[in-house]
């Protein structure tokens, strides 16, 4: 993947590289690239003798280990150490360190500065004559295809026989550590609190748990390719170099929550491009590696379910009729009713040739005197030869009923009737109810 990044100038004069992160199973856990209160988390230091640390992140400094004594007694120590988190190895460290003291001498050979992991060490200087190390070492230091549960970098002395004879030290102004997370995480009870069909948003409820860099983000795919992100926690729980094309930089070993529950996730599937589209919801983890939620499932949907054969194309151009079984005239559209009698409506819904649509989900919304609109009905279906009917219940008041068919789901109305009930009282007063407060 090509990134676009700039390089940062750090103290001491030095250049620093912004590992890139390569495959959908790793993070980098950036330390002491900023001022911020968790510029170093993650390491922790020990020192010994005369061997001292310091932490100067927070002022644009770096981590400082050092030998304080121009001559100081044997077995003298300062560490710096990295752990990788559970769940976690690290396999890159990019550096950008300076260490000083360390030129070719004949005295003190039992000095050295060396970075290392618990297998593997990474360099070393000594102030000898005989070492590889002619100079203090500048340049940055990137050191790949590791497996490793820490990282370390001290300076020592390891003389008992007699004193070490050089003041040394190292200070790293940044440490970019590569950590590779191959545990998916775990989601359970993922449940649709909105289908999406008749509002146009799906709605997706889940809880998830991950062992590694933390649940990170909800992530929407379309077609196979992601769409949009959602963050699940705040910060450290987010990429803090937004300018990259890389968005698994953190600042601490384990930036995001273990567990979460009840995340949701929402889509609007009515801004998606014209024509059929793969949706699906998935969460991810710290290091991009991700596990479903939802789906994929395909929007808009075609509303001609099980047992219909009739073709989208006949389907879009379906005609929906309604009317009242015991009205009578002309307009069967219109009927006035006694209070507490039951109601009874039919239908059909057909192609323009006359042939039935079956399987069909129609809505029914009720209109009321004072204009409101409501979704009453969304389970109604057309039976065998597009037939359709409907029973009102029996305190139903005086209202409009419209039928809205949708060929396609979430999508436009195809087809639309609208049904004008009356009802009266025994005293042939026209009947509303009050409206709830």
């Amino acid at each position: 993947m090509l990134r676009s990044f700039r390089m940062p100038v750090v103290a001491l004069g030095l250049l620093v590289l912004m590992p890139a992160t390569a495959s959908a199973d790793k993070y980098v856990v950036a330390s002491c690239r900023d001022t911020k209160a968790n510029a170093a988390a993650g390491w922790i230091t020990f020192a010994s003798g005369v061997g001292l640390t310091a932490n100067t992140c927070s002022a644009s400094g770096g981590l400082i280990a050092a030998l304080n004594a121009d001559k100081p007694p044997g077995n003298s120590t300062a560490d710096w150490r990295f752990t990788a988190p559970a769940g976690t190895r690290i396999v890159r460290v990019v550096a950008s360190r300076a260490t000083s003291g360390f030129g070719p001498s004949s005295e003190s050979p039992d000095i050295a500065y060396v970075m290392r992991t618990e297998n593997q060490e990474l360099e070393k200087c000594e102030p000898s004559a005989s070492s590889s190390c002619v100079s203090d070492l500048t340049a940055p230091l990137d050191k790949q295809g590791l497996d490793a549960g820490y990282v370390e970098f001290r300076v020592l002395c390891t003389n008992i026989a007699r004193t070490c004879s050089r003041r040394v030290g190292v200070t790293a102004s940044a440490m970019h550590i590569t950590l590779r997370d191959v545990l998916a995480p775990v989601v359970s009870n993922p449940r649709v609190i909105d289908d999406g069909e008749s509002s146009g948003k799906l709605r997706v409820r889940y809880n998830a748990s991950d062992v590694g860099g933390g649940l990170y983000r909800t992530i929407v795919k379309v077609d196979g390719q992601i769409a949009q992100t959602a963050p699940l926690a705040p910060a450290p729980c987010d990429d803090v170099d937004p300018r990259d094309s890389d968005p698994y930089q953190f600042n601490v070993p384990m930036p995001c929550p273990g567990a979460i529950t009840d995340a949701e996730a929402t889509v609007d599937v009515r801004s998606l491009p014209a024509g059929p589209h793969g949706v699906e919801i998935a969460v991810q983890d710290a290091a991009g590696n991700q596990t479903p939620v939802y789906g994929p499932i395909e929007y808009p949907r075609a509303n001609t379910l099980t047992g219909s054969s009739v073709p989208i194309a006949d389907a879009l151009r379906g005609r929906l009729r309604m009317w009242f079984v015991k009205a009578r005239g002309s307009d069967r559209r219109r009927y006035t009713s006694r209070l507490g009698t039951r109601v009874v409506t039919r239908g059909s819904l057909l192609t323009p040739r006359g042939r039935g649509i079956q399987g069909a989900r129609i809505d029914v919304y009720h209109i009321r005197r004072d204009g409101t609109r409501r979704l009453l009905k969304t389970g109604l279906k057309s039976r065998r030869r597009g037939q359709l009917t409907l029973i009102l219940p029996l305190n139903v008041d005086t209202r409009t009923i419209e039928f809205a068919f949708r060929a396609v789901r979430p999508g436009p109305i195809t087809s639309r009737q609208r049904l004008r009930l009356t009802v009266r009282t025994r005293s042939g007063r026209v009947y509303y109810r009050k409206s709830r407060r």
